[in-house]
């Protein structure tokens, strides 16, 4: 319980910290817009064979504070589907590791967090900013779906499954570009590593959360 609690509370903190920076923004010049887009998720690490990629998305609000013509604070709020996925092959299972011909089951892993990224923002010129700064996230829930791939019928025997994720905190480092298309809108690719051992439970071994993601972005001015 205590575990569940704290975790809510680091929840709260960075929430709150959030929206420090948006009342601080108000004595800065200030600019709210929201964003969407793609996330192309994994995790890297120990215990992450066979372990691919899996397409997801994100969306949510930012605000642009300047604090001069060359840099900007950009904190987010955003809801992030994250997560990995992979394959299993029944008859090396049940043969105690012979490979079969194919795999027989999918088994998607949908992490879905609250992250705030806390960006600065630095303009090369008028149209292009380097993104770069800390990302912190927190585990709404886990949602596992299994997909049996030899079906032939058409029949669904998908099995699927979801458990909280108690605000579990993730926390790492994201950089990217933002490009300015006109006064509104902006296309931003991205980068985020985890620098949080998923694993933690476990001696000797550590994996984290990684994600490409491209964003498109639009602020009120």
């Amino acid at each position: 319980m205590y575990k569940i609690d704290n975790n809510r509370k680091r929840a709260m903190i960075v929430i709150a910290l959030f929206s420090f920076l948006v009342y601080d923004g108000n004595a800065q010049e200030t600019t709210f817009g929201l964003k969407g887009g793609l996330n192309y998720s994994s995790v890297v690490g120990d215990l992450t064979d066979g372990i691919k990629f899996r397409f997801s998305g994100h969306g949510g609000l930012f605000l642009e504070i300047a604090f001069s013509e060359k840099f900007q604070l950009q904190p987010e709020l955003l809801y992030s589907s994250q997560g990995f996925q992979f394959s299993t092959d029944l008859a090396s299972i049940q043969n105690g590791g012979s490979t079969g011909e194919e795999n027989d089951f999918r088994t998607n892993v949908q992490l879905n967090y609250l992250t705030i990224p806390l960006l600065g923002k630095f303009a090369l010129n008028d149209r292009y900013a380097l993104e770069f700064g800390p990302q912190f996230g927190f585990l709404l829930n886990q949602v596992t779906k299994i997909k049996n791939l030899d079906e032939q019928d058409g029949t669904n025997t998908n099995e699927r499954s979801s458990v909280s994720g108690d605000f579990q905190l993730d926390y790492g480092v994201a950089a990217g570009v933002a490009m300015r298309i006109n006064d509104n809108i902006s296309l931003a690719p991205r980068f985020y590593i985890g620098i949080r051992n998923r694993l933690n439970g476990l001696p000797n071994a550590q994996n984290y959360n990684v994600a490409l993601q491209f964003s498109a972005n639009y602020s009120f001015r």
